[in-house]
């Protein structure tokens, strides 16, 4: 598991946990399971990841980017 796994996301929440290490949790489109299921196998693996986060700039006419929400759209695959 050498590939990259790439998404975009946005930090939706930061906790200090009682070792004052922190916890992120990153909000992304469900179009990107296939990067979930990634990350779940790591998780399950005990991977240790080296992360490099890279600000994007979304813009009101961006497609994939909900502006009220400020974030990502969630697609639903409800119905399909």
């Amino acid at each position: 598991m050498s590939e990259p796994i790439n998404f975009l996301a946005q930090v939706s929440k930061v906790q200090t946990m009682p070792d004052m290490g922190l916890r992120l949790t990153l909000d992304f489109s469900e179009t990107n399971i296939m990067q979930a299921a990634m990350l779940m196998e790591c998780k399950r693996i005990g991977v240790v990841l080296s992360i490099v986060a890279t600000p994007q700039n979304m813009t009101a006419c961006d497609d994939s980017y909900d502006s009220k929400q400020g974030r990502p759209k969630q697609k639903s695959l409800r119905g399909q």
